[in-house]
């Protein structure tokens, strides 16, 4: 160990460049693109299942809501059906051609003969909450008041119910899904229901088929559904039951699916028209009301394509060091090492007590200087003879140290990409500047170099020890930076070192950003209240006149429920212009200091309450908080923002708004009782509501509630919206 550590030791400089540089930057490379690989692997896979997560989640929504439409359409077409059969059933009784007690007897003979899959029925109740028609015996003509589900079945009539329910033969309550239809001569609310265990029988795969088969995850992947017992319910390619499918390792995938019903596999598999197997991701999630498992499956080699790139990208950046480490060594070699070897020799001679001996000077280069250095040196052997070397080496070596010293702040100072300046602390005179804030602020050297800070007109506001300021820059322009300085000591004397990042062109961009969020709201706003809004008025306008005339040619019969019904859809129709109007107003409150922010969070709360059926409410003083609109603006959609996060994630039931304005103090708070806040990352949401918050020189807080909620707190002084600066010579 020893002889290879004098070995390197004994190197020549151009070796230990090239051979330690070489191995240095390699190696670096290697590690960071190892580094590089793994962290571009794990992203791809974690984004990839997240997908494939979510696409899962998606399917298995719209599956269960296709086949709750399915079974409600179902269900509906089978009740008004059957109305139409009792309605005219009774018309032959009004025309007189068979008594009521026969046309009465005739419906349950037709109704009761029916069946909904394996054990539905159809059944009648009136408003008196009396089973009057039921083909079960034990059943008909009972008073069921007693149960919750009969007072919505007497309240609606009309309409789709679920409810739990136990036959006198059965054992326990079983849920059931029914739909109504109200036969009004007759008090009849005739009713088909079904149990939801049989609701796969009802369902029409091919309502969601093509949504599902239209996914695709890569170039190949694609989603399919399964039950617990390898039947295949949808596939692009495939039926029948795959339960005993293997894969080339010899595992029963299809058996574990089946078993886990939720979670996430890998499995190699060989699509038809394939020469090899590859191994395959699958994310699935049960449906446990139809037994189905929804699949969404991708490709490995597929997924992480893009790593054969990566990879060779970093064997080829490694090469190109090399040759470019190498090349930079034999320049080095040319300009540093051979004028080295030169004042080597320049060295060895002055050393034999030639002290006339000179170097060149040819550069102005650490060489050139170093080449100075041992001329002035020389010089000074030259003058003082030989009884001072002892006192004129311990002086070189002191300078030298010094030298070196004030060369590598120097160094550091001048190449810094940061804009420096270095001041006096007991007048803020300058001492010096560095390229870099030369650069920035466009002055030269002899215009700041001596002057002091605050009489350079570069600063519009001192600040603190770090805090964002405003700039001019030579030509007039105003900027934006991020201000930090520091006191040292130089030449014994007490100094700032100050450095600015420009964040002008950030700030801009964030400027930007917010505008474009704004009018793309307004947009949406002026679309849904100009366009949306008047053809849903056209809309409630002819579904009026339509009710009218219906009403007019036939007041009474099949023409007057018709004219009922066109009332209903009218009503709806103002209920959506209502709607439209208020999310209308929602995304773009107009000049919220003339009207007032509370009334515009009063609409909000409103809003809330009407759309998502949410407790919220608004408690304020009577004084008006803001004359600004801007500022009325960013506090609006901060709470705007606040409340919608709660709505989402907090999965609470209530949402309180208080605007409190105590002399110059504005404080508005948006509290909710769920769930919290939680330990995840702020997301873009609250991000936006902080930089509204910094436009306005507002603080924002978040905080847990003792409940267990989230409150939103934003405090604001009204009178200033930037902090009063102090002078440089009392900050620092």
């Amino acid at each position: 160990m020893t002889q290879m550590s004098q070995f390197f030791r004994n190197l020549k400089i151009r070796s230990k460049l090239l051979g330690g540089y070489t191995l240095i930057f390699v190696l670096a490379t290697l590690v960071g693109g190892a580094v590089i690989y793994q962290q571009v692997r794990a992203t791809i896979e974690a984004n990839i299942e997240s997908e494939l997560t979510t696409a899962t989640e998606t399917i298995q929504n719209m599956v269960r809501t296709a086949a709750a439409t399915s079974i409600k359409n179902h269900l509906k077409a089978i009740a008004e059906k059957n109305k139409e059969i009792v309605q005219a059933i009774y018309k032959d009784f009004l025309s007189g051609l068979i008594t009521e007690e026969e046309a009465k007897a005739l419906c349950r003979k037709i109704l009761f003969s029916q069946t909904i899959g394996k054990t539905g029925y159809i059944f009648c109740a009136n408003s008196d909450s009396i089973a009057i028609e039921h083909p079960n015996p034990g059943v008909a003509g009972k008073n069921f008041a007693h149960h919750p589900f009969v007072h919505d079945m007497i309240r609606m009539k009309t309409g789709y119910l679920e409810y739990n329910w136990k036959n006198p033969e059965d054992a326990a309550l079983k849920p059931k899904a029914m739909y109504m239809s109200y036969f009004e001569p007759w008090d009849w609310i005739i009713a088909a229901s079904t149990y939801r265990e049989e609701f796969n029988a009802l369902i029409h795969i091919s309502d969601f088929r093509d949504a599902i088969l239209s996914l695709r995850f890569g170039k190949t992947g694609y989603a399919y559904i399964n039950d617990t017992a390898g039947n295949l319910i949808v596939h692009p390619f495939m039926t029948g039951n795959y339960y005993d499918s293997r894969d080339t390792d010899g595992r029963f995938f299809v058996r574990d699916i089946c078993n886990l019903k939720n979670g996430k596999a890998v499995y190699t598999w060989k699509n038809p028209g394939e020469t090899l197997a590859r191994e395959k991701m699958v994310i699935f999630k049960y449906i446990p009301e139809y037994d189905w498992i929804v699949c969404s499956a991708s490709y490995l080699d597929e997924i992480f394509a893009p790593l054969k790139t990566i990879r060779n990208i970093i064997f080829s950046i490694a090469f190109l060091i090399c040759v470019l480490v190498f090349s930079t060594s034999l320049w080095v070699n040319t300009t540093v090492i051979l004028p080295l070897q030169t004042l080597m020799k320049r060295f060895s001679m002055g050393a034999s007590g030639d002290f006339s001996i000179r170097m060149p000077v040819e550069s102005t280069d650490e060489i050139g200087k170093l080449a100075d250095y041992f001329n002035r040196f020389m010089d000074r052997l030259d003058r003082y003879s030989t009884h001072l070397k002892s006192e004129i080496n311990g002086h070189k070596m002191t300078a030298q140290a010094l030298r070196l010293s004030e060369e590598m702040f120097s160094k550091a100072f001048t190449s810094s990409p940061s804009s420096m300046f270095i001041a006096a602390l007991k007048d803020l005179r300058i001492m010096n500047v560095n390229d870099s804030f030369l650069g920035l602020t466009g002055y030269g050297s002899p215009d700041l170099i001596g002057k002091e800070l605050t009489t350079i007109g570069v600063f519009c506001q001192p600040g603190d020890k770090k805090k964002e300021i405003d700039f001019y820059t030579a030509s007039g322009e105003k900027r934006t930076g991020m201000i930090s300085v520091e006191q040292i000591t130089l030449w014994d004397e007490p100094c700032i070192l100050g450095a600015i990042e420009d964040m002008t062109d950030a700030r801009r961009l964030e400027r930007e950003i917010l505008t474009i969020g704004e009018r793309e709201r307004q947009k949406i706003a002026m679309d849904l209240h100009d366009d949306l809004c008047p053809q849903l008025i056209g809309i409630e306008v002819m579904i009026k006149m339509l009710q009218q005339r219906l009403k007019e040619k036939a007041p009474q019969g099949p023409m007057a429920w018709e004219a009922d019904r066109a009332g209903k859809i009218r009503t709806l129709i103002r209920d959506a212009i209502e709607k439209t109007r208020g999310l209308s107003r929602g995304l773009s409150p107009v000049n919220l200091a003339d009207r007032g922010l509370d009334a515009s969070l009063e609409e909000l709360a409103a809003y809330v309450r009407q759309v998502f059926r949410i407790s919220c409410t608004l408690s304020w003083d009577m004084s008006q908080a803001f004359k600004d609109n801007e500022m009325a603006t960013h506090a609006y959609y901060i709470a705007h923002e606040a409340v919608h996060n709660a709505i989402k994630h907090s999965k609470g039931n209530l949402i309180q708004i208080c605007l409190t304005n105590l002399g110059k103090i504005v404080t508005l708070t948006i509290e909710d009782n769920g769930i919290g806040l939680g330990n995840t990352s702020p997301g873009m949401g609250i991000r936006i509501m902080s930089y509204r918050a910094s436009r306005i020189g507002a603080s924002l807080g978040f905080e847990k509630t003792p409940t267990g909620g989230t409150r939103v707190r934003l405090e604001l002084i009204k009178t200033c919206t930037l902090e009063k600066e102090t002078p440089w010579e009392k900050t620092v």
